[in-house]
């Protein structure tokens, strides 16, 4: 009976160090990739807008008004890195969750990632919303346009993207705060 009983244990100790051991993620966890998720979805939404807008062509977010309504370069060099850079960003993020890394949760680099796109996203979104808003057609009587419509979509995406990243950062200080030490 003695060996017997020695046999179980033995089988369920060797058992049990052949399964990993499985935590529950936190509901923490499961919102930052779930938002993860839609700021990247958001983001590539944005960026086809972005290039493709204006009847198949470039669309921009504008800058300046003038008669030829071309796009200010600053504005466009700023919107471009920030639609690609962060689209970049999110991704290489969630591949990292993919892997099962969380180590970038304990560091200050998502909170000022998050903050820094909360900023540049509202910043873009401002831009592009003041441009199309007061954007004339070719035909000045024509007050709605399909690149008019789609340059104020852009613009408000991106306000909601900045909200977002917001939400974001509040959720990587919380996983920030949850493991680091106050003492």
């Amino acid at each position: 009976f003695d060996l017997f009983l020695f046999n179980m244990a033995s089988s369920t100790i060797s058992h049990s160090l052949l399964q990993p051991a499985t935590t529950m993620p936190s509901v923490a966890s499961i919102a930052t990739i779930v938002i993860k998720v839609v700021k990247l979805i958001i983001n590539f939404i944005i960026l086809l807008m972005y290039r493709f807008g204006y009847g198949g062509a470039f669309l921009g977010v504008g800058g300046t008004w003038n008669l030829n309504e071309e796009k200010n370069p600053d504005a466009e060099i700023i919107a471009s890195g920030v639609f690609v850079g962060f689209f970049i960003y999110t991704t290489v993020i969630l591949i990292s969750y993919c892997f099962g890394t969380t180590a970038q949760k304990r560091t200050l680099v998502d909170i000022i990632m998050n903050f820094t796109g909360t900023v540049l996203f509202v910043a873009v979104g401002g831009v592009a919303l003041h441009y199309w808003t007061g954007y004339q057609n070719e035909h000045k009587y024509v007050t709605v346009s399909s690149e008019k419509q789609i340059g104020i979509a852009v613009g408000c995406l991106c306000i909601v993207s900045g909200a977002i990243y917001l939400v974001d950062t509040v959720l990587s200080f919380i996983h920030f705060a949850k493991d680091f030490d106050f003492k």
